[in-house]
């Protein structure tokens, strides 16, 4: 399966106003029910100025694609399908190493799948 962004704001400014929040140490995970019925979960992320350069950013962002696409061969016990999702980065988030960032992801995904 492969790997569907959300793009335009407008759908951003939706999820941040009406979706579940996630708080994990590193990121804020988004959860809001698509309106779309394509049974695809959609994926967003949000990387600010606040956490690095252009290059910081690109290498996480870069990296939470990589951890999601691994997922999504997993799509059934990670993902609602009719959902989006939307990842908002904290500074935490330069300092840890992959495995400790896709450990907590697919924790936090699994714990709240059908929640």
């Amino acid at each position: 399966m492969t790997l569907i962004t959300i793009k335009k704001r407008s759908e951003f400014l939706r999820s941040n106003k009406f979706s579940k929040k996630i708080h994990t140490t590193h990121f804020i995970i988004q959860k809001l029910v698509s309106t779309k019925n394509d049974n695809i979960p959609h994926f967003g992320f949000t990387v600010t100025k606040k956490i690095g350069s252009a290059i910081v950013r690109n290498k996480i962002k870069r990296r939470l694609k990589s951890i999601i696409r691994e997922l999504l061969k997993y799509k059934d016990k990670y993902f609602d399908l009719s959902s989006n999702y939307i990842l908002i980065c904290k500074k935490e988030i330069v300092k840890v190493s992959y495995n400790d960032l896709e450990n907590e992801l697919m924790d936090k995904l699994k714990s709240h799948k059908d929640s």
